[in-house]
């Protein structure tokens, strides 16, 4: 949009936008930043070629004229006085001029404070009655510094001498026919003659539409004065009010002629007449105007009224004008009128939406923010004072009520760029925690707005500024005790606007860091308010599903069991929130909790609570029931519709009930399958089990993996081959290992049981009395099978049932001890039939083992 066009001075500082803004008699005005600081301006530019090409073409036109030459150099002399005289004049209602003119061969060309347009420029249609009474106020001010203080008289009072800057002030320029008083004789005023100086160029001369009419038609008496402006302030009222209209209008603006006859209709319309009669005559011109319009349009100049009467006219009296002047004059109040200022305007919050937009917007926002960082600037240099305090908080919520008349990317520009960004550089904290971090007071004004920031930023520029700062907002810190009105007006504000935010937060942050925050402050704080906020607090937690069972049970139950207060207000207020709790289906307590933690808590609440009525207590006992109908539902939902008599339950009836829990099945009981093994029984491979078992097992024959001829159960080396299992795979419960436990006569008779022949038994009882000679210290020790066990069963496996001799078999075949009760292999049938009387004596210990 901008770009460089010069090299050097003006040309080398600013960027010059391409396209001008407007245009007035022979400048261009352009658009313009500075390079360096970006700040804003307006590039005033007179292209001198132009011009003298117009010149020239109006002296061809013309017979009688002077040398275009002479022309265009008075003009050029002219254009220098002209913004001399405005560089040498300052004053806020006189057009400020930042670079003065520079001159070149093609160019005429200053620098001033950025402007719009004129009033010739601007479109008066869009302007409000109250922005064009501003404004009068403003020309009126300037030439009051003109008239007053100056004695300058500006001569030039016309719609393209009044300038509009961004802010929407009206500023006085046009000083090309500027007269000093103090350089002028009183021989000079009289015989001042406006057209003595008449040239070719239209706006060389003055505009007679604006011009007072002793200049033009009276020989006599005084003719120079502050009256002439007066009257060319009139004629602008007119213009303003009515659109563009001129109540004197020449066809010619440079036309004595034309004048004259335009007056004197003008003379005969308009004097001897009550100002209710000219209603006709100012048309769109207030009422209010119509006395003060006949006092500036009097005939004669000792007729018209001064600039101090006009400004003190009850036309400017409204509060809305004064208000309005009071901010361009803002700067220079001291800080207690400042404060008594901003109080005004936010008690009257009709007042704001009252004011001009542009007024609003462009001046009085751009004063507070400036206003707010320059003294956020000085507060490391200086201490925090309460005056200090009070205009930082009340322009900010000065600033927050107009931002809520602002469209959001205005607000995010003008507004949270400059106070509330959380951007921060390493060097420096962001605008909005140095702003946080100043007063109670601040954060009350900020937090008192979140409403407002919903509707203006996005939802991650307010997640930003509002996980800042609840740490600040409900707690209290040393500096800030003095302020403990404001810091428990900040955590109620703070605590009851979560709800409008609370769902843009994570769960993490609100489970790790803003619950825990707040159970610190129901616990801690002794403030009524706040302790009631707190209850409503977790109650819309609850509402909004924002926490779950999780929390409730390790959080918020144990705060809450521990409260010491039996205010009625705290007391109801928990009751109701415990209602709401028990009934919520998304925390869905179970039945032990609201029996031990809530159903108690409650009790001890109410029959603790002494300070409330009887109809207040039964408020409460019926808020209990609630509850109670809660978990008695609860209760019922566990219990079956039929009652159960236990002396009455029969086989059926208990398989049936839903109570008994049956006991798991116990694994069966599987050996190994047997394979053929080629290992004989060594004398030194089996010794009996010294200690004792918690249930009688057989007792059981290892054998060594030595290298027999014969396998176990074989007659001959080629016999019982299908019965040569290993009689290590062998491992019921009760075995003999320790070859020294055995008598050489046993283990001789088990040879000989190994090598003899089928049908050979084994006799025990040759060995049984050397055995107990040589061993009798551990008879006690030995496994004494007991007649019980002939009814062992189990539930998988193989049955057992009581080893019997035939009719013709000797027990003493038996091994010592062992008598014929002894368990046997069986069936796995659940009735098993007598076992088998076996007639070869050789394959009773096979079914034994």
């Amino acid at each position: 949009m901008f770009k460089s066009v010069f090299k050097t001075g003006i040309r080398g500082i600013y960027n010059v936008s391409d396209n001008a803004a407007f245009s007035t008699d022979m400048w261009a005005i352009y658009p313009a930043k500075h390079k360096q600081t970006g700040k804003m301006v307006s590039v005033f530019i007179f292209e001198k070629p132009r011009f003298e090409a117009q010149v020239h073409r109006l002296c061809n036109q013309t017979a009688n004229t002077r040398n275009p030459r002479q022309i265009v150099g008075e003009y050029y002399e002219q254009i220098r006085i002209e913004i001399s005289q405005l560089t040498k004049l300052k004053h806020p209602q006189i057009l400020t001029v930042l670079e003065v003119m520079e001159e070149t061969k093609l160019k005429f060309l200053f620098v001033t404070e950025p402007v719009t347009a004129n009033l010739a420029t601007l479109d008066l249609q869009k302007e409000t009655l109250l922005s064009i009474q501003k404004g009068l106020l403003e020309i009126s001010k300037g030439l009051q510094f003109l008239h007053s203080h100056c004695s300058i008289i500006h001569m030039n009072i016309q719609p393209s001498s009044v300038f509009v800057n961004t802010q929407g002030d009206w500023k006085l320029a046009g000083f090309k026919f500027l007269q000093n008083l103090n350089e002028l004789s009183p021989l000079d005023r009289e015989n001042f003659y406006i057209m003595n100086s008449s040239s070719v160029v239209e706006t060389a001369n003055h505009n007679l539409n604006y011009t007072a009419p002793e200049l033009i038609l009276d020989s006599a008496g005084v003719r120079l004065g502050t009256a002439n402006d007066m009257w060319a302030l009139g004629m602008l009222i007119y213009y303003l009010y009515n659109k563009g209209d001129c109540m004197i209008n020449c066809f010619e603006v440079n036309s004595l002629s034309d004048f004259k006859a335009e007056f004197r209709k003008f003379e005969l319309k308009f004097y001897n007449h009550r100002p209710s009669e000219l209603k006709y005559m100012f048309k769109e011109v207030p009422e209010s105007l119509w006395t003060i319009m006949t006092q500036l349009l009097a005939r004669y100049p000792n007729d018209r009224i001064l600039i101090d009467q006009f400004i003190d006219s009850d036309f400017f009296d409204g509060s809305l004008i004064k208000m309005m002047w009071f901010i361009d004059e803002f700067t220079t109040k001291t800080m207690g009128e400042k404060i008594v200022f901003l109080d005004g305007l936010l008690g009257h919050s009709d007042l704001l939406p009252q004011l001009p937009s542009t007024f609003r917007n462009s001046k009085l926002l751009p004063l507070l923010v400036d206003a707010i960082k320059s003294e956020i600037g000085l507060l490391p240099l200086k201490k925090l004072d309460l005056e200090t305090d009070a205009f930082l908080s009340k322009s900010l919520l000065l600033v927050f009520a107009i931002g809520g008349l602002l469209s959001n990317l205005s607000f995010q520009d003008r507004i949270y760029d400059g106070l509330l960004s959380t951007t921060k550089t390493k060097k420096t904290e962001s605008p909005f925690l140095k702003l946080f971090q100043i007063s109670v007071k601040i954060r009350l004004a900020i937090i008192s707005n979140t409403d407002l920031f919903l509707k203006k930023l996005t939802q991650k520029q307010v997640i930003e500024l509002l996980k800042e700062v609840p740490t600040l907002c409900v707690t209290i810190s040393r500096n800030d005790i003095d302020q403990q009105a404001d810091q428990i007006k900040l955590q109620d504000t703070y605590l009851s606007n979560l709800s409008l935010v609370v769902e843009l937060f994570d769960f993490p942050y609100i489970k790790n860091t803003l619950l825990p925050l707040i159970c610190q402050v129901f616990k801690t704080t002794t403030i009524l308010s706040t302790k009631i906020q707190t209850i409503k607090t977790f109650d819309m937690l609850v509402a909004k599903k924002i926490i779950d069972k999780v929390i409730v049970n390790e959080q918020l139950l144990p705060v809450l069991e521990n409260l010491k207060s039996r205010d009625k207000r705290i007391v109801g207020a928990v009751i109701g929130f415990f209602v709401r709790l028990s009934a919520s289906q998304h925390i869905a307590l179970d039945l032990e909790t609201m029996v031990e933690k809530i159903l108690g808590q409650c009790l001890r609440l109410i029959f603790g609570c002494s300070d409330c009525s009887k109809s207040e207590f039964k408020e409460l006992l019926e808020s209990l029931k609630k509850i109670e109908d809660v978990a008695l539902d609860e209760k019922l939902k566990t219990l079956s519709d039929v009652a159960r008599d236990p002396a009455n339950e029969d086989f059926s009836t208990l398989l049936n009930s839903a109570l008994v829990r049956q006991k798991p099945e116990e694994p069966s009981i599987k050996a190994p399958v047997l394979q053929p093994t080629s290992a004989v029984v060594t004398e030194n491979s089996i010794s009996p089990q010294t200690h004792v078992t918690s249930r009688a097992k057989p007792l059981t024959l290892t054998s060594s993996r030595q290298n027999l001829g014969l396998r176990f159960g074989a007659t001959s080396t080629t016999s019982g081959t299908q019965k040569g299992h290993k009689v290590s795979s062998l491992r019921p419960g009760l075995e003999l290992r320790k070859s020294s436990d055995i008598t050489p006569a046993v283990q001789k008779g088990l040879a000989n049981k190994l090598t003899s022949d089928q049908g050979t038994s084994l006799d025990w009882s040759s060995a049984e009395t050397s055995y107990k000679s040589a061993h009798t210290s551990m008879n006690s020790a030995i496994l004494q099978p007991q007649n019980t066990l002939g009814t062992l069963t189990r539930s998988a496996g193989p049955s057992w049932a009581p080893l019997t001799s035939s009719p013709g078999q000797s027990l003493a075949k038996l091994p010592p001890g062992f008598s014929s009760n002894i368990l046997t292999p069986n069936s796995t049938g659940p009735e098993q039939a007598p076992p088998k009387t076996r007639t070869t004596s050789g394959e009773d210990l096979l079914d034994f083992l």
